[in-house]
């Protein structure tokens, strides 16, 4: 795999066991991945039913050869995020590209995991004090 460059992206391609959203926010910084860990949540309309743990203790660092991103390959999936200004017009940039949809959102099922701008803008806070 060719470095990946410092920065947040999309990863759309992940474990059960990790428990995340399809898609959700990471970043990348000094050749490890970060993302933010769910938990469950009462609230049922929120889809799927979880909610981020907050803080940035509850940030879980990754490398690259870990088995959790080996066994999906999740890092073939980051696609970069341009701008965190608009990170709602940024997920919606990255749901309409063909080549993601037909790859990880193929069924009914899969469609309906698509991560809420409020997650992934408190993903955002969480990771941006890394």
């Amino acid at each position: 795999m060719s470095e990946i460059n410092d920065g947040y992206y999309f990863m759309f391609e992940i474990g059960w066991f990790l428990d995340l959203l399809i898609p959700t926010l990471v970043r990348i910084k000094d050749g490890s991945l970060y993302l933010v860990g769910s938990k469950p949540c009462e609230i049922k309309d929120l889809k799927p039913c979880c909610i981020p743990c907050g803080g940035a203790e509850e940030c879980k660092k990754l490398s690259f050869d870990d088995a959790a991103l080996k066994a999906f390959r999740s890092a073939d999936s980051l696609r970069p995020v341009h701008t965190a200004d608009d990170l709602a017009e940024e997920l919606q940039r990255a749901l309409d590209d063909k080549e993601i949809r037909d790859r990880y959102f193929n069924t009914k099922g899969k469609l309906r995991k698509e991560a809420t701008p409020e997650r992934i803008r408190n993903d955002y806070q969480v990771l941006s004090k890394i």
